[in-house]
Protein backbone atom coordinates (compact mmCIF):
# COMPACT_ATOMS: atom_id res chain seq x y z
CA UNK A 1 0.00 0.00 0.00
CA UNK A 2 2.07 2.91 -1.26
CA UNK A 3 -0.64 5.57 -1.09
CA UNK A 4 -2.86 6.46 1.85
CA UNK A 5 -5.89 4.21 1.95
CA UNK A 6 -9.14 3.62 3.75
CA UNK A 7 -11.52 0.67 3.88
CA UNK A 8 -14.05 0.62 1.07
CA UNK A 9 -17.06 0.96 3.36
CA UNK A 10 -16.06 4.59 3.96
CA UNK A 11 -16.19 5.34 0.25
CA UNK A 12 -19.35 3.35 -0.45
CA UNK A 13 -21.35 4.68 2.49
CA UNK A 14 -20.24 8.26 1.74
CA UNK A 15 -21.55 7.93 -1.81
CA UNK A 16 -24.80 6.51 -0.41
CA UNK A 17 -25.05 9.56 1.87
CA UNK A 18 -24.31 11.86 -1.10
CA UNK A 19 -27.15 10.26 -3.07
CA UNK A 20 -29.52 10.69 -0.13
CA UNK A 21 -28.53 14.30 0.60
CA UNK A 22 -28.28 15.54 -3.00
CA UNK A 23 -31.17 13.64 -4.51
CA UNK A 24 -30.64 11.04 -7.18
CA UNK A 25 -30.53 13.38 -10.21
CA UNK A 26 -28.11 15.87 -8.63
CA UNK A 27 -26.02 13.00 -7.24
CA UNK A 28 -25.75 11.44 -10.71
CA UNK A 29 -24.48 14.75 -12.09
CA UNK A 30 -21.92 14.99 -9.26
CA UNK A 31 -20.81 11.36 -9.65
CA UNK A 32 -20.41 11.84 -13.40
CA UNK A 33 -18.03 14.74 -12.66
CA UNK A 34 -15.69 12.71 -10.43
CA UNK A 35 -12.11 12.13 -11.53
CA UNK A 36 -11.33 8.90 -13.43
CA UNK A 37 -9.43 7.57 -10.38
CA UNK A 38 -12.43 8.09 -8.10
CA UNK A 39 -14.79 6.54 -10.65
CA UNK A 40 -12.47 3.51 -10.80
CA UNK A 41 -12.33 3.30 -7.00
CA UNK A 42 -16.14 3.36 -6.87
CA UNK A 43 -16.40 0.66 -9.52
CA UNK A 44 -14.06 -1.70 -7.68
CA UNK A 45 -14.73 -0.88 -3.99
CA UNK A 46 -15.91 -3.56 -1.61
CA UNK A 47 -16.75 -3.02 2.07
CA UNK A 48 -13.47 -4.44 3.42
CA UNK A 49 -11.20 -3.65 0.44
CA UNK A 50 -8.77 -0.74 0.46
CA UNK A 51 -9.34 2.40 -1.59
CA UNK A 52 -7.46 5.65 -1.98
CA UNK A 53 -8.13 8.38 0.57
CA UNK A 54 -7.96 10.76 -2.41
CA UNK A 55 -11.12 9.13 -3.76
CA UNK A 56 -12.82 9.32 -0.36
CA UNK A 57 -11.77 12.97 0.01
CA UNK A 58 -13.23 13.75 -3.41
CA UNK A 59 -16.57 12.36 -2.25
CA UNK A 60 -16.34 14.33 1.02
CA UNK A 61 -15.61 17.49 -1.01
CA UNK A 62 -18.68 16.83 -3.12
CA UNK A 63 -20.76 16.47 0.05
CA UNK A 64 -19.33 19.74 1.41
CA UNK A 65 -20.18 21.44 -1.89
CA UNK A 66 -23.87 20.71 -1.33
CA UNK A 67 -23.78 23.63 1.12
CA UNK A 68 -22.85 26.13 -1.63
CA UNK A 69 -20.04 27.70 0.42
CA UNK A 70 -21.93 27.87 3.75
CA UNK A 71 -19.35 26.51 6.18
CA UNK A 72 -21.78 25.58 8.96
CA UNK A 73 -24.07 23.76 6.51
CA UNK A 74 -21.06 21.95 4.98
CA UNK A 75 -19.89 20.90 8.44
CA UNK A 76 -23.39 19.64 9.25
CA UNK A 77 -23.51 17.59 6.02
CA UNK A 78 -20.09 16.07 6.75
CA UNK A 79 -21.01 15.24 10.36
CA UNK A 80 -24.21 13.59 9.12
CA UNK A 81 -22.12 11.67 6.58
CA UNK A 82 -19.92 10.43 9.45
CA UNK A 83 -22.98 9.27 11.40
CA UNK A 84 -24.31 7.56 8.29
CA UNK A 85 -20.94 5.84 7.71
CA UNK A 86 -20.81 4.61 11.31
CA UNK A 87 -24.38 3.32 11.10
CA UNK A 88 -23.60 1.47 7.87
CA UNK A 89 -20.42 0.01 9.40
CA UNK A 90 -22.14 -1.32 12.50
CA UNK A 91 -24.36 -4.32 12.07
CA UNK A 92 -27.21 -5.03 14.48
CA UNK A 93 -24.99 -7.10 16.79
CA UNK A 94 -22.37 -4.34 17.03
CA UNK A 95 -25.06 -1.74 17.80
CA UNK A 96 -26.31 -3.95 20.63
CA UNK A 97 -22.75 -4.35 21.91
CA UNK A 98 -22.22 -0.58 21.80
CA UNK A 99 -25.11 -0.12 24.25
CA UNK A 100 -22.93 -1.96 26.79
CA UNK A 101 -19.79 0.08 26.05
CA UNK A 102 -18.77 3.08 28.08
CA UNK A 103 -17.20 6.22 26.65
CA UNK A 104 -13.93 5.26 28.38
CA UNK A 105 -13.81 1.83 26.71
CA UNK A 106 -14.76 3.35 23.36
CA UNK A 107 -12.02 5.99 23.70
CA UNK A 108 -9.49 3.27 24.45
CA UNK A 109 -10.47 1.30 21.30
CA UNK A 110 -10.93 4.24 18.89
CA UNK A 111 -7.23 4.50 17.86
CA UNK A 112 -7.28 0.76 17.04
CA UNK A 113 -10.47 1.14 15.00
CA UNK A 114 -8.85 3.99 13.08
CA UNK A 115 -5.67 1.99 12.41
CA UNK A 116 -7.74 -0.99 11.23
CA UNK A 117 -9.68 1.11 8.71
CA UNK A 118 -7.27 3.85 7.62
CA UNK A 119 -3.56 3.90 6.77
CA UNK A 120 -3.09 7.66 7.15
CA UNK A 121 -2.92 9.65 10.37
CA UNK A 122 -4.21 8.72 13.77
CA UNK A 123 -6.82 9.70 16.30
CA UNK A 124 -6.21 10.15 20.01
CA UNK A 125 -8.92 10.57 22.60
CA UNK A 126 -9.18 11.99 26.09
CA UNK A 127 -12.16 11.16 28.30
CA UNK A 128 -13.78 13.59 30.72
CA UNK A 129 -16.90 13.13 32.85
CA UNK A 130 -19.23 14.33 30.12
CA UNK A 131 -17.19 14.66 26.94
CA UNK A 132 -14.59 13.12 24.65
CA UNK A 133 -11.82 15.27 23.21
CA UNK A 134 -10.35 13.84 20.01
CA UNK A 135 -7.29 14.88 18.00
CA UNK A 136 -6.94 13.83 14.39
CA UNK A 137 -3.33 14.17 13.24
CA UNK A 138 -1.20 13.25 10.24
CA UNK A 139 -4.07 13.66 7.77
CA UNK A 140 -2.71 16.39 5.50
CA UNK A 141 -4.58 16.19 2.21
CA UNK A 142 -7.37 13.94 3.52
CA UNK A 143 -9.91 16.70 3.05
CA UNK A 144 -12.90 16.91 5.41
CA UNK A 145 -12.01 13.87 7.51
CA UNK A 146 -12.35 16.00 10.69
CA UNK A 147 -16.09 16.64 10.58
CA UNK A 148 -16.73 13.11 9.33
CA UNK A 149 -14.94 11.85 12.46
CA UNK A 150 -17.18 14.06 14.61
CA UNK A 151 -20.18 12.26 13.13
CA UNK A 152 -18.63 8.83 13.66
CA UNK A 153 -17.90 9.53 17.35
CA UNK A 154 -21.32 11.14 17.84
CA UNK A 155 -23.02 8.05 16.41
CA UNK A 156 -21.03 5.77 18.75
CA UNK A 157 -21.93 7.81 21.84
CA UNK A 158 -25.59 7.93 20.83
CA UNK A 159 -25.51 4.15 20.34
CA UNK A 160 -24.28 3.94 23.95
CA UNK A 161 -27.42 5.81 25.00
CA UNK A 162 -25.78 9.22 25.51
CA UNK A 163 -27.76 12.39 24.75
CA UNK A 164 -25.36 14.66 22.85
CA UNK A 165 -25.51 18.25 24.07
CA UNK A 166 -22.75 19.86 22.03
CA UNK A 167 -20.12 19.20 19.39
CA UNK A 168 -17.20 21.53 18.72
CA UNK A 169 -14.78 21.20 15.81
CA UNK A 170 -11.54 23.20 15.77
CA UNK A 171 -8.89 23.81 13.09
CA UNK A 172 -11.08 22.71 10.18
CA UNK A 173 -12.71 24.98 7.62
CA UNK A 174 -13.75 24.95 3.99
CA UNK A 175 -10.54 26.91 3.29
CA UNK A 176 -8.37 24.38 5.19
CA UNK A 177 -10.23 21.06 4.85
CA UNK A 178 -7.24 18.69 4.98
CA UNK A 179 -5.42 19.71 8.14
CA UNK A 180 -4.99 18.22 11.59
CA UNK A 181 -7.91 19.14 13.82
CA UNK A 182 -9.47 18.44 17.15
CA UNK A 183 -13.03 18.15 18.37
CA UNK A 184 -15.11 17.58 21.46
CA UNK A 185 -18.39 15.75 21.79
CA UNK A 186 -20.27 16.43 25.03
CA UNK A 187 -23.26 14.60 26.46
CA UNK A 188 -25.73 14.99 29.28
CA UNK A 189 -24.91 12.91 32.35
CA UNK A 190 -27.87 11.27 34.02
Amino acid sequence: MAENQMRGYGLLSSVAYLRKAAGEQNAKRILDGFSPDTKQALASAKEASWCSTKAVAEVYSAIASLANGDQLAAQTHLIECGKFNAHQASNTFLRLLMKMLTPTLFAKKLPDIWARDCTVGKITTEVFDDKLRNRVTGVAGFDHIGPVCVGYVTFALEAMGKSITKTELHDWSLATPGTDCWFEVSWKTN
